[in-house]
């Protein structure tokens, strides 16, 4: 019994390692407040140098939302959602690695309500 508690201990210790390392591995950033009615922008998993927004006609939905990235987001996934709720499915991503974007489209997000974008890049 003695040999098998000690590979269990040693198994939720590299699992426990291997969460830590994830976790160490993620960056973060915060970029300037923007003028489309946020307070808050945070961005998980990559670095954003850029984030802009384009509004309907009447300048009260959000219809879409361009990331620019100075990390390489290739192969990832990017999603975006507002004020805490749901993230968006996967953007679209484009460009050379420096300067790639992520286009999030399709939004009706109402400009007065959001307060806040979430980004995530991940695997």
């Amino acid at each position: 019994m003695k040999g098998k508690t000690k590979k269990i201990v040693l198994a939720v210790a590299v699992i426990g390692a291997v969460a830590a390392g994830g976790v160490a591995f993620t960056e973060a950033n915060v970029v300037p407040d923007s003028v489309a009615g946020y307070d808050n922008t945070t961005i998980t998993g990559a670095t954003a140098t850029a984030v802009n927004y384009t509004l309907d006609g009447t300048g009260e939905n959000i219809t879409d939302v361009v990331v620019t990235f100075s990390t390489d987001i290739t192969g990832k996934h990017v999603r975006i959602g507002f004020n805490g709720g749901a993230l968006t499915s996967d953007c679209t991503i484009a460009g050379t690695v420096g300067s790639q974007t992520a286009t999030c489209s399709g939004l009706t997000q109402d400009t007065v309500a959001a307060t806040a974008l979430s980004v995530t890049v991940n695997d």
